[in-house]
Parts: C-alpha cells; sequence; structure tokens
C-alpha cells in the first residue's frame, strides 16, 4: 500500500491501542502515567479538539484550536492521534523503525520545552509544526526528516513577497510545484557525511516504493546550514559546513530569524543576554553578521 495523506487520522480507539502507540513513543513512565490518566479523564473533550486538529491539518495559519490550550493539553491531543497514524503505518506496511523514528520528533520537542520553560506539554509552534507528521506528511528516514512537497520559490511569485531572490535558470531547472522532498534538520541531527549519504540513498529508494505515483526530482532544504557566512566562524572540519558542501545553495538571505532560535532560543535584547554555553554560541555571537537563511538543492 503506497501513502496517501487524504483520509483523517482520527477514529474512536481503544485504551489498549492507545497504551501500545504511547509505548512507542517512549515518553518516561510517569508521563506516560499522566496523559494516559488525563485523556481517559478528558477523552470527549479531547476528542473533538483532536479531530479539528486533524481535519485541520492543512492549514498553514495553524489555526486550530489546539493552539489555544494549554502546553500539557497540545500534547496530550497528539497522543490520542497516535494509533490512527500508527494504523496508517501499518496499513502502509512502512518498516516499524521509520514510525519510531518518525514518532520520536514527538518526544524530541516535549523534551526540548521543557528544558527550556521548566513545563511539561508542547510549544504552539511545537503544534504546528507537527501537523506534518500527523497528517502523515513527514518521516524520518535515517538522520533528517523528509516531507513530500512542491517546488516552492520564496519570492513575489511563490509568497508574494520579495523575500529571497531566484535566478531563471534554476526555476527552469526546477520549476514552482515540481515533486520534490523538503529535508529537515532535526535538533542534534547526526551530520556525519557518511550517515547523512545513506540518509538520502535510503529517501530516494523509501519515497520510490511508497509514493510511487510521484516522480520526485530533488531533494530541497530551507535552513541557516547553508548559508555562506557560516565559512567565517566554524572550522573546515564543522560537520555543519561539511553538510552545507552536500547541497547547491541557490539563493541566500539576510534573515537571522531562525539561526537566533536554533542557536540561542531566540532573538534577546541585549548582547550579554544570549546564552554562551556551547562553543558554537560563542562563536555566533562575535559573529552575528556570519548568521543567515539559505535555500539548498540536490537534484536526482
Amino acid at each position: 500500500m503506497s501513502l496517501t495523506a487524504d483520509a483523517h487520522l482520527f477514529r474512536s480507539f481503544s485504551h489498549a491501542e492507545l497504551e501500545q502507540s504511547m509505548a512507542d513513543l517512549a515518553l518516561s513512565d510517569e508521563l506516560n502515567t499522566s496523559l494516559l490518566a488525563y485523556i481517559a479523564r478528558r477523552k470527549d473533550m479531547i476528542s473533538l479538539i483532536a479531530r479539528a486538529y486533524d481535519e485541520k491539518h492543512k492549514d498553514e495559519s495553524g489555526a486550530f484550536d489546539i493552539m489555544q490550550r494549554k502546553p500539557f493539553t497540545r500534547l496530550a491531543m497528539i497522543c490520542a492521534l497516535l494509533p490512527g497514524l500508527r494504523q496508517r503505518f501499518v496499513y502502509a506496511n512502512i518498516p516499524r523503525q521509520v514510525w519510531l523514528d518518525s514518532i520520536d520528533d514527538i518526544r524530541l520537542r516535549a523534551r526540548l520545552y521543557f528544558e527550556k520553560t521548566g513545563k511539561v506539554g508542547l510549544s504552539k509552534n511545537d503544534a504546528r509544526w507537527l501537523r506534518h507528521l500527523m497528517g502523515f506528511k513527514l518521516f524520518k528516514i535515517g538522520s533528517l526528516q523528509f516531507q513530500p512537497f512542491e517546488m516552492l520559490y520564496l519570492d513575489k511569485e511563490g509568497i508574494g513577497k520579495d523575500f529571497m531572490r531566484f535566478t531563471e535558470a534554476q526555476k527552469l531547472r526546477l520549476p514552482p510545484g515540481t515533486p520534490v522532498l523538503n529535508t529537515h534538520i532535526q535538533h542534534s541531527a547526526d551530520l556525519r557525511p557518511e550517515t547523512l549519504r545513506a540518509t538520502f540513498v535510503q529517501a530516494r529508494d523509501f519515497f520510490k516504493h511508497y509514493l510511487p505515483s510521484q516522480d520526485f526530482k530533488a531533494f530541497i532544504t530551507y535552513t541557516w546550514l547553508l548559508y555562506p557566512g557560516l565559512n567565517k566562524i566554524l572550522p573546515a572540519e564543522s560537520k555543519i559546513l561539511q553538510f552545507a558542501e552536500m547541497w547547491d545553495v541557490v539563493s541566500v538571505v539576510d534573515d537571522k530569524t531562525q539561526a537566533l532560535e536554533r542557536i540561542f532560543g531566540g532573538r534577546r535584547r541585549r548582547k550579554a543576554d544570549y546564552p554562551q554555553e556551547s562553543s558554537l554560541q560563542r562563536l555566533a555571537l562575535k559573529r552575528m553578521d556570519a548568521l543567515g537563511y539559505a535555500l539548498g538543492v540536490i537534484v536526482f
């Protein structure tokens, strides 16, 4: 069975199905018990909101009720959708390891949110992002996440504003709307070159097998990791630079938003307020001009 993303995830589920899905998520025993009890006590409310979240997973604005809930409730609602998502993976005969690796993004985000805020749950941005996973549109293969996508240029033609600039030759090489695999790099992803090479091979084989109706033409990624300025602050042996070398960078922009979020957890008012715990943080703080945003492609 091939991948399809049009069916809704939400359905009625048994307690045993929820327990199995939660076991796969591998949260701490204490948190797992708390979430199961919370979902059981509020099943009707969570079912209603989770259904609405599922039905609106294509809403780019993130305008769904889950955004208005408390962090713990957001996490509970995501967990309530896991049995349906698990069934989709099983029906499509997707390897169990891909299922486990893909849903691990929930556990990762919950951990990072707790480390940042001291609260158990998910942020609004986490809930917005996870609509891709819960919509059966995001799969972790090897060390990276991949999202079936249509080529989108972040310019006047593509998004209504001149955020980036592209040559006509690039657009002819990979026209807007071309099927591509949007590549996402999780926090602390393994960026060793040998791991990445194996990952890209696995990803091509995976989507060729499970989504044969789409003729994907390239991997693409929108990320701060490819910004050329990083060459000014990172050593030659940096895995970030080695990762960047794998891509054809087709446009860059001096936008530091994502870089500041990934490196420092967000923008600060004063330079003294930025954390300096890691070598990357210390290097970036000295040369903020080295940070930016880029679009890279790897054409098949």
